[in-house]
């Protein structure tokens, strides 16, 4: 299955859609304000991270995790997952495109409250977000 396929599996994949807008006309994105449901913790996983990795890091109930990500994550996208009360709500990926959570491999685990992130511009490349954690 192709990456698209698979984010189409997600219940309305647009929170990417949604990161990407916002980044590219304010200066700080709040996570939390840009999903339509409710979550308690949130997972960002970057580009390269194995399927193993993803797995382990999920709550047990989401056991189609191996199936939804077989490949693990591609070198274009990271995936976002967002857990209410133990079980997966949301999952999709997000095109680096529509920004960067992190410049090298990471594992971000967030909470609505502290899910805040200062943009900035790529010197190299204008068009290229990048998001660091906003003070709170």
């Amino acid at each position: 299955m192709t990456a698209a396929t698979l984010a189409a599996c997600s219940p309305s994949p647009q929170v990417s859609a949604r990161i990407g807008a916002e980044a590219a006309k304010a200066e700080t994105i709040d996570l939390a304000a840009l999903t339509p449901f409710a979550w308690d913790r949130a997972l960002v996983f970057s580009p390269y991270t194995s399927t193993d990795d993803i797995c382990s890091a999920l709550p047990a109930s989401f056991t189609s995790c191996a199936n939804a990500y077989p490949q693990g994550v591609d070198e274009g996208s990271f995936l976002l997952v967002f857990v209410r009360a133990g079980n997966v709500v949301h999952h999709e990926l997000h095109g680096r495109h529509n920004g960067e959570f992190c410049s090298q491999s990471c594992r971000l685990e967030l909470r609505p409250e502290t899910a805040r992130f200062t943009v900035t511009s790529s010197a190299s490349d204008q068009d290229r977000k990048h998001f660091s954690p906003a003070a709170p």
